[in-house]
């Protein structure tokens, strides 16, 4: 077994992470990056995928953010950036043998900090987007940056593109696709890759909306590595954690009961649902990576 084989790297979030010199390293790259796109008044959409979260204590963003959230020491802007998506794109990084040059499709990622970083650090990067906001605010970035930065409104479940890409990712998205579109998508995936090349992703896991079901090492592989037909990188089982770190605004101990009407009206929950609280964090987020041979 290669040392790529064993290295633990399709698995769950855990804080602990972001100790190592790797992490840190990438932190302090982001810190930068959001402090130079502040100071040359160039938005950045957050985690929630909106400009300048408001930061109330009662929002439900914050809410997601789970019982007990600690910011990250140091963090330029943990109003829009949580320490979950300084993991994300630190333990994409990490595990990912990115190098300037190489051509990049970020699905879902039209004005992020993931596909900012990619840019900066002298990528191809190319962003599709279902938001004509975000698309257009991310080529204006583009032009001011001089980055390599092309950004398309565009449906992942309809991909048009003629180019193949070094790497393809996706941070945080797929969980708010059906599941018959996501493995849909998984399956086009392999056509997009040059030989060799990298899909990555991150993904909302044991979320207990009834749409976003990704809850075990089998529900990864049934959507993501079998779709795909490409091979895992790293540890072959999907390492589960029992840290949970986030909560569904569903079931916050304080009902919030026009959410509760929207999320009934979506089929997200079961009608005997709706009078359930949790007095403790039910998600996490996880990371996978496979390679087209």
């Amino acid at each position: 077994m290669s040392e790529d084989e064993r290295r633990i790297i399709n698995k769950t979030m855990d804080r602990a992470d972001l100790h190592t010199d790797e992490a840190q390293a990438v932190i302090a790259d982001l810190n930068a990056l959001i402090m130079n796109m502040r100071a040359r008044n160039l938005a950045i959409s957050s985690w929630y995928g909106k400009f300048n979260l408001p930061g109330n204590p009662g929002s439900l963003e914050r809410i997601n953010r789970g019982y007990n959230y600690e910011p990250l020491e140091g963090a330029a802007d943990d109003r829009n950036f949580p320490w979950f998506k300084y993991w994300e794109i630190a333990w994409v990084a990490i595990s990912i043998d990115f190098r300037p040059g190489q051509k990049v499709l970020d699905m879902g990622g039209s004005s992020s900090l993931f596909s900012y970083y990619l840019a900066s650090k002298g990528l191809d990067v190319t962003t599709v987007d279902l938001s004509r906001d975000l698309v257009d605010n991310a080529n204006n970035v583009a032009k001011k940056t001089g980055w390599k930065l092309r950004n398309l409104v565009m449906d992942m479940r309809e991909l048009n593109l003629e180019s193949q890409f070094d790497h393809i990712t996706s941070i945080c998205v797929y969980e708010h696709i059906p599941l018959r579109y996501r493995i849909e998508i998984n399956k086009r995936i392999k056509q997009l890759l040059v030989d060799g090349g990298r899909f990555s992703i991150t993904f909302d896991y044991r979320n207990p909306s009834r749409h976003a079901r990704i809850g075990s090492p089998e529900d990864v592989v049934e959507q993501f590595v079998k779709p795909s037909g490409m091979s895992i990188r790293g540890n072959l089982e999907f390492a589960v954690s029992s840290k949970n770190y986030m909560l569904h605004p569903f079931f916050y101990r304080d009902r919030l009961w026009r959410l509760k009407l929207e999320c009934l009206l979506r089929r997200d929950f079961l009608p005997w649902e709706c009078f359930r609280t949790k007095d403790e964090n039910d998600c996490t987020i996880g990371a996978l990576f496979l390679e087209k041979a």
